[in-house]
């Protein structure tokens, strides 16, 4: 049993963080609440006035408040011996999460990152994809939700990378209109050392929202459409049943899963080592961006 601790945000009460309790493996320590206490999921559990003695005090920290996500407190964590289940908001620098990525490696513990996308029913059939040359085509649109680019780059170039299952070679990068900071369309083409080839668009200006990933290899495309839940192959080879929903409660299926991974001694689902690969990417597309908007002025 993991001794486990929990940081959440004072807005807690919009999380769902209701079956929390429900998790097996874990022996819940306490609560801190950062603002204002909006409910008590984990009945057996202590709240407790402060943060600092929860790394002293548990195995397994789990840290929902982005503010915590920074690194004087993560390493203080990880000295302590806890393994962390990370916000997906990190407040970290890429020479901050190598650090805790060394500092975790050195003392024998995990770190996970929140991603409820991949935690979606496809994401298994995704990787059986893999290992093969291929083109992989990824296609969103968001209508009037620039402000989500980040989010939307991230899901969709971590889809890519695990499906292309290789090192990133080159890649190019259109984006439209000014200012690009929040552009009306992007497209990033990659290429990978396996020869497979990738090509992600963003499309913020279309009247309908849609999320299709499409992968061609060895003569056959298989096309995942997110918004419809639903699978196609071409040539039909066989015939699939409803796809099941995601979890309801996104966030105790990561968690749940990460202990499993623990006890198994194995990788976590989504590693600070696997966000950091996709941050630094994302990083590199921006620099991109910022050219061609000086080119453009």
């Amino acid at each position: 049993m993991l001794s486990t601790a929990i940081i959440l945000p004072g807005e807690s009460g919009m999380l769902p963080i209701s079956s929390l309790h429900s998790i097996e493996g874990v022996e819940w320590e306490g609560i801190f609440y950062s603002g204002k206490k909006q409910n008590h999921p984990i009945t057996k559990a202590s709240i407790f006035s402060s943060p600092e003695i929860m790394p002293r005090l548990c195995d397994l920290l789990i840290v929902i408040d982005p503010y915590f996500c920074n690194f004087d407190y993560l390493s203080f964590a990880i000295r302590n011996g806890c393994h962390l289940f990370l916000s997906d908001k990190l407040r970290l620098t890429i020479e901050e999460r190598s650090q805790l990525i060394h500092l975790a490696n050195e003392g024998g513990t995990y770190i996970q990152v929140q991603n409820d996308f991949l935690f979606h029913p496809f994401q298994e059939k995704i990787k059986s994809q893999t290992n093969r040359t291929c083109f992989i085509e990824a296609l969103q649109s968001a209508p009037s939700q620039p402000y989500r680019l980040n989010e939307f780059l991230l899901n969709n170039l971590l889809m890519i990378l695990r499906a292309a299952d290789s090192q990133l070679h080159k890649f190019s990068v259109f984006c439209g209109t000014i200012p690009l900071s929040q552009p009306d369309i992007l497209n990033v083409h990659i290429q990978f050392k396996n020869a497979s080839v990738a090509s992600l668009t963003l499309k913020f200006i279309e009247q309908h929202p849609s999320h299709i990933l499409s992968i061609y290899t060895n003569g056959e495309i298989t096309t995942f459409d997110f918004v419809h839940d639903k699978i196609d192959h071409y040539p039909v080879k066989e015939t699939h049943g409803p796809i099941s929903k995601s979890s309801p409660d996104p966030l105790q299926e990561q968690i749940a899963d990460f202990v499993r991974n623990i006890a198994g001694k194995n990788n976590p689902g989504f590693s600070l080592h696997d966000e950091i690969q996709v941050f630094q990417l994302i990083e590199k597309i921006k620099e991109k961006i910022e050219l061609q908007s000086f080119k453009l002025q």
